[in-house]
């Protein structure tokens, strides 16, 4: 019985040290650990792109605010505002992912742009600074977003070509976009 109760109690202990446990949760109950990748959708990754809908998202980290994606489109919605945020081709994905390290996720995407001759391209948009960012080599390379794990995923293949040229982790470094391989 001594055991029984010591081995609960190191469980229990490991647990809290580890942060194992409850994880806060966003309105849309996902987690909403900004350390964490946060999927909202992903059309090249399975999910259905809805050409004639709308789909709304709310973090926790900004309270008070409704992303709104169109499939052309995702703006921030308050109840004082509609903010255009970025324009796509439309918007293939949408994840939220803290790449500044200032504890508010930002939102990181993989777009087309172009009529006739389309690219694929990232863009980052940090919510809470104001910015955006892109990664993108019209007519040259295609840059698409997925998750593998934990971890937000940049797979760069030749214009308009399947095979993977470079893979590796979205990060944020000296003010850009970069691709962290190993």
């Amino acid at each position: 019985m001594k055991r029984c109760v010591a081995i609960a109690l190191c469980v229990t202990l490991l647990a809290a040290l580890t942060g194992c446990g409850k994880s806060p949760v966003s309105e849309n109950g996902e987690p909403s650990n900004s350390t964490n990748v946060i999927k909202w959708f992903d059309c090249f990754n399975g999910d259905e792109m809805v050409w004639d809908g709308v789909k709304e998202y709310n973090l926790d980290e900004f309270s008070g605010v409704t992303f709104r994606w169109h499939p052309e489109r995702l703006e921030a919605v308050t109840d004082k505002e509609i903010l255009p945020l970025y324009t796509g081709m439309p918007i293939e994905s949408v994840y939220f992912y803290d790449l500044t390290g200032d504890g508010k996720p930002e939102l990181c995407s993989t777009l087309s742009i172009g009529s006739g001759i389309v690219d694929n391209r990232i863009i980052i948009y940090d919510y809470a600074g104001g910015a955006s960012y892109e990664l993108s080599d019209r007519g040259h390379f295609d840059y698409v977003l997925n998750m593998q794990g934990d971890s937000l995923v940049v797979e760069k293949r030749a214009y308009m070509q399947d095979e993977i040229i470079e893979s590796g982790e979205l990060v944020f470094l000296d003010g850009t976009i970069q691709i962290k391989t190993e």
